[in-house]
């Protein structure tokens, strides 16, 4: 008997999915989906940088370089010798000493924005606040019907990451990600993927193979549909059939004419339920439900209603719980904190400010 009651994971289907269909896609294709394509791992430590090729989990060293403009052509030359380290993503890898990994658990309310929920309390989990580190996170694995998620952060100081990111322009490799050795990114495994470095550093991928290809594929279509249809109009009627269908036509616009006045009516008397559908509920009904799912522990400041959306400030034993709480209303959607929580040294509380938005319970109900 199937349980329909479990979370169902389709990636997995997916993924055996393309695995299965991957052998009707060209060769290039092929390698990029399976891991085809290696790294060239690039490991700055001390005055001298190592510059590795690996391929699942097969590493080829190519060299220890100084920091020079001869090493920097003499990288180039190596890697103009072979089309695999030429077409090869660089990596930027942090030494494991210099980088931290920490198992974190959030709610799982915050699953939606779990990058938004960690630059604002990324002091609780390390000793770092968010102006001094890159991050980034792996999802990991989690239980059926969890109220929590499983994350594996990877974090390293924005300091030592840009100094190692700026020999490696120097020595002409620009990274298309940054790894930690102490938890590495495999070549064709998505699960393992992630990057310390903000994408506005990250070397950016030529498109023009991609819209070439598009732009191939659309020709092709205009050509088969151009076989297809024209020798079909060819063969259309002369001038009596257009006639006749003209007359047909005709009729049937008196028809549609006649029937055009009751659909406006509809359209009308439609776009009056809707309107009624879509007012928000009372404001005495909302602070009400806002003060019912709050806990005791916390106190509110303010309550401000902008744009259909609820702003809450105040204080409270555990801000992050509160999100979980709204979110389990029929009246509160997408909350999330609008600003960083701070801890209140006078009442030992953590300050917080959230947003909501407000839906319309009586349409909520109509459609579960």
């Amino acid at each position: 008997m199937i349980n329909l009651n479990g979370d169902i994971d389709l990636s997995r289907f997916f993924t055996w999915w393309g695995q299965e269909l991957k052998f009707l896609l060209p060769k290039k294709m092929r390698e990029s989906f399976s891991g085809g394509k290696g790294f060239l791992v690039v490991e700055a430590s001390g005055d001298k940088v190592k510059v590795s090729y690996v391929k699942q989990e097969q590493e080829e060293v190519l060299g220890e370089f100084e920091h020079n403009a001869l090493a920097k052509e003499e990288i180039q030359n190596i890697i103009d010798s072979s089309t695999k380290y030429k077409e090869a993503d660089i990596v930027l890898r942090v030494p494991e000493n210099l980088s931290v990994k920490q198992d974190i658990f959030l709610p799982a309310a915050a699953e939606a924005n779990i990058q938004q929920a960690l630059t604002y309390e990324i002091d609780k989990y390390t000793p770092f606040n968010k102006d001094q580190v890159y991050f980034d996170t792996i999802k990991l694995e989690k239980e059926n019907k969890s109220t929590q998620i499983h994350l594996l952060l990877i974090l390293v100081k924005k300091s030592t990451l840009d100094e190692m990111y700026q020999r490696s322009l120097d020595l002409g490799l620009v990274p298309y990600f940054s790894d930690s050795a102490a938890q590495t990114v495999v070549s064709g495994d998505l699960h393992s993927k992630y990057n310390l470095l903000p994408s506005n550093l990250c070397q950016k991928r030529d498109k023009t193979p991609f819209f070439i290809m598009l732009g191939s594929l659309f020709l092709t279509c205009a050509l088969l549909a151009f076989l297809l249809f024209y020798p079909l109009y060819k063969l259309e009627g002369g001038l009596d059939k257009v006639k006749h269908h003209r007359r047909l036509v005709e009729k049937e616009a008196m028809i549609i004419d006649e029937s055009k006045k009751g659909i406006d009516y509809l359209y009308l008397a439609t776009q009056k339920v809707i309107d009624k559908q879509n007012e928000l509920p009372p404001m005495i009904d909302i602070i009400n439900t806002a003060s019912r799912v709050l806990k005791d522990d916390t106190w509110v400041s303010q309550f401000r209603f902008v744009n259909k959306s609820l702003q809450i400030t105040g204080q409270s034993g555990s801000a992050s719980s509160l999100i979980e709480s709204l979110e389990k209303t029929t009246i509160f959607h997408n909350a999330k904190f609008i600003s960083p929580v701070t801890k209140d040294n006078r009442s030992g509380k953590e300050r917080f400010k959230i947003s909501t938005e407000i839906v319309n319970k009586q349409r909520d109900a109509e459609a579960e």
